[in-house]
């Protein structure tokens, strides 16, 4: 299981051994990693537009919204993606490729 808070990414451990006995403590045995801030936006995309709500464009910081327009225009063009003011979604065909339209929408750190 995996959760995200903003800034960090936790998950539990993968080894089933270690795992019951740290329950067996009383212990919560997880990893975890402190995002830096084009991961947070990424995260954020992916997360975001898995849901009902999509990506508010707003809240992506104004020196990453620069990078998004090509790709955007490209899948509303497909009509994979639909934007409704600043709130972007996946249409239905749209979800079909949202791991491609996460990945392509994705900031790469320079």
């Amino acid at each position: 299981a995996h959760s995200y808070k903003g800034i960090i990414r936790q998950w539990n451990i993968a080894n089933n051994s270690k795992y019951l006995s740290a329950i067996y403590k009383n212990e919560i045995p997880y990893e975890q990693e402190v995002l830096t801030a084009i991961q947070q936006v990424n995260e954020y995309i992916m997360i975001s537009l898995r849901t009902i709500h999509g990506i508010d464009l707003s809240r992506i910081p104004a020196e990453f919204h620069k990078g998004l327009t090509v790709e955007i225009e490209q899948y509303k063009q497909k009509g994979w993606l639909i934007q409704k003011n600043e709130m972007l979604t996946l249409s239905r065909t749209g979800k079909l490729y949202a791991d491609k339209i996460a990945a392509d929408l994705f900031i790469i750190p320079s």
